[in-house]
Formats: structure tokens, sequence, C-alpha cells
């Protein structure tokens, strides 16, 4: 009776990873419902760390506007992420010359690199998305009426 269990989740199980390995990329599937192999993997991430070395020091960082040159490095977090490249202004965050998270300034999009503590930058990131969105909003008192 218990081996009927087994096999019968295991064919379930095996079912589901072949729908989704037919699906779309990953960045693409439906958000509304993750599947339970999904959400499994994520109670076992861990929590972001701080950015500051083991000895106490801050690294670099640097916060600036995407280029160009930085489509590959972008696609790359955005695929790491499980997200879509993002459209639109793009603000990158780079420790020690290395770019580590991006934000979409429009739809708010955050990209993070997985293996490198990224919670102190992707705070940065958002600071400074939300500082770009008041300087748009704000009336240019040099118009004329």
């Amino acid at each position: 009776m218990l081996t009927e269990y087994v096999h019968e989740q295991t064919r379930a199980v095996d079912e589901e990873l072949r729908r989704l390995a037919q699906s779309h990329p990953r960045y693409d599937r439906p958000q509304d419902s993750p599947s339970w192999v999904r959400s499994l993997v994520r109670r076992f991430a861990l929590a972001p760390m701080r950015a500051a070395r083991p000895d106490g020091a801050v690294p670099e960082v640097v916060i600036r506007p995407a280029a160009a040159t930085d489509a590959a490095a972008v696609a790359r977090l955005a695929e790491v992420s499980e997200r879509r490249v993002p459209s639109g202004l793009v603000l990158l965050a780079e420790v020690e010359t290395e770019l580590v998270a991006a934000v979409a300034v429009d739809d708010r999009t955050v990209l993070t690199d997985l293996w490198r503590p990224t919670g102190d930058v992707v705070q940065l990131l958002e600071l400074r998305r939300e500082q770009l969105l008041v300087g748009r909003d704000e009336p240019d008192d040099r118009k004329v009426a």
C-alpha cells in the first residue's frame, strides 16, 4: 500500500516535470500558480546577506544606468533570477567591478545574483529608483504658460 502511494507520487512528480520541460522558458511562466516543486526549492533558499566583507570593510559599490554593452550581463542576471530582461531604463549595481544586481525603473523588476550577498545593494538601487521617479513627477518651473 505504501509502495503504491510512493509510485503514484513519483508519477505525479514525473508528469509535472515533463510539463515544465515542454512549457515556456522559466521567465515566461505565469507566476500566479507556482508549482509545489518551486515552492519547495524556495523554502531552502537562504535569506539575503549583507554586502560587507568578513573583515568589516565595505566594498566599493557603483550604481549606474545600463548601457548597450551591459546587455549580456543583464540577460545573465535575468536568467538567474528567473525573470524577463526588463525594458526601459535599468539601473545596475556593481560591487568591486562585478555586476550583482539590476532594477528596472518603470516596472520595479529586481534582478540579483543568487551567489552574492545583494540585500544592501538592492536597497541602494531601490532608493535611487525612487529618487529618479520623484524627479520625473516634479513640475518644471521653466515652462512658459
